[in-house]
Order: C-alpha cells, then structure tokens, then sequence
C-alpha cells in the first residue's frame, strides 16, 4: 500500500535545502524541528511550496519541569496554527513516581486534543524503550491522542534481546508514525548505516504495516557517520540509496 515517506529536517543543513532535495528522492513530507508559529510558518509554507506537507514537528518534554511542559504547549500550539497534525516527541523525567508521569501525560493528551495534535511519543528510555514499556505508558496516558512513534534502530540501541520487528508486531495499534533507520544491531552502537546494512528487517515491518492498514508518516531519520561531516551531495545520495533500498524491496 502508499505509504506517506518523510523525512527528518536535521538529515540536511536546513529545511530550505531538505524541501529542495527531498522531492528529488521522492520524499513529499517533511518532519521539522519544533518552532513557535512564527518560525514554523515559513517552513510549512516552503514545504507547500516545493510540493512537500510538514507531516509531523519533533523536539522533547521535560514532565519534571514546568518550564518545558509550558514551552512544549506553545510548540503544540504552534503546530495547530500551522496545520500540522503531529508532535514526535521525546518525553523525559526520572525524579518522581510513574503514575505521575502518566498523569502529566494525560494531561497533555488533553491539551493536545483540544488542539488537534497527536503526541507520538520517540522510542526512548525512561517511558518508551520497549513494547512493554510503551503499552504502560499508553495506558496510563489513557488519551487517544498520546501514541507512539517506533524507532526501528533505537529498539536495539536501547535493548538487548529485542528485535524491532518484533516489537512493533506487538505494539502497532498503538503506534502513530515510525522513525525508519538502520543499526549494526549493536547495543547502544551509534553506527546506523544506508538502509539495507544493518539488521533491521524493514520488509517485515513494511508487512506489519500494510496488515495493520497503518496511514502514518514513515520519517527516514539518519544520523551519526553516515552523515555526520558529509555535504549536502553525499546527504542526498545516502537518502537516495535509503529510498531505493526500500523501492528494491517493494515496500514503497
């Protein structure tokens, strides 16, 4: 089935370089950074421009610290005014009871439907590191607006044992948008090669998609050596080869 490939801001220099390159590889969707309205207009407008959506904005939540979640509904506010649908976010806080931090998640569930957003909540400790961990959340969020966003690399940073597959077989229904990104499969290893030469089965997961009837963005998020230090020629030929890796195997 169609499935709605995006891409990271962070991939490039800039989001003028990534809504001008990322057509060129097939990519009509954009995941920016986290703005205010201000900043995150242009963006939309730019990607509009090109051709593109800004599919989802991505930045973080400290649920320990009142300045950040109240930055954070600024940023949602935002991405209402802008349109765009999603929040990929990484919610962090270790100082209080989990029942807690899942009150504070409901809470900004609520505020995030009032808004029109969907909090997809990045596949990191100490909230989402796992299926297990990321069922927990979700039901204590109890919220149709807080899911999760599956990261099919951090599964195996972040876990030994696990397969990202797997995981996601088990978790799909609560899973808003996938983080796309290949690892040696090695715990906490920050080497997360070209699409095709690590160990993550994306043929599986693009069947675990396609069954589950999954509509949400699908964003290729690279980082570390394979673009780290490379100019704006070799970014762009790292995420061709992502895409016709994933063309290679039918899955887009």
């Amino acid at each position: 089935m169609p499935h709605k490939m995006s891409c990271r801001e962070s991939v490039y220099a800039s989001w003028q370089e990534a809504v001008e390159y990322l057509p060129q590889a097939g990519i009509l969707c954009l995941e920016a950074g986290m703005r205010l309205a201000a900043d995150l207009a242009p963006v939309v407008a730019g990607a509009k421009a090109k051709g593109m959506e800004v599919a989802t904005v991505s930045g973080g939540v400290n649920l320990d610290s009142e300045d950040s979640i109240k930055e954070y509904l600024a940023y949602l506010g935002a991405a209402q005014q802008c349109g765009v649908p999603m929040a990929f976010t990484s919610a962090g806080g270790t100082e209080k009871e989990r029942d807690y931090y899942h009150g504070r998640l409901h809470e900004l569930g609520q505020e995030a439907e009032k808004r029109g957003v969907v909090i997809s909540l990045e596949t990191h400790p100490p909230f989402c590191q796992n299926a297990d961990q990321m069922f927990e959340t979700v039901r204590g969020a109890n919220s149709p607006n807080v899911k999760i966003n599956l990261d099919t690399a951090n599964i195996f940073y972040y876990n030994q044992g696990l397969d990202s597959a797997d995981e996601l077989d088990r978790i799909v229904e609560q899973v808003a948008s996938l983080h796309l990104k290949d690892t040696d499969g090695g715990f906490e290893s920050g080497n997360f090669p070209v699409f095709g030469q690590g160990v993550v089965r994306f043929r599986r997961v693009f069947d675990i998609l396609d069954l589950a009837g999954f509509a949400g963005p699908l964003t290729i998020e690279l980082e570390g050596p394979v673009v780290g230090g490379k100019d704006l020629p070799e970014r762009q030929a790292v995420v061709v080869a992502c895409m016709d890796y994933l063309k290679g195997l039918g899955a887009i």
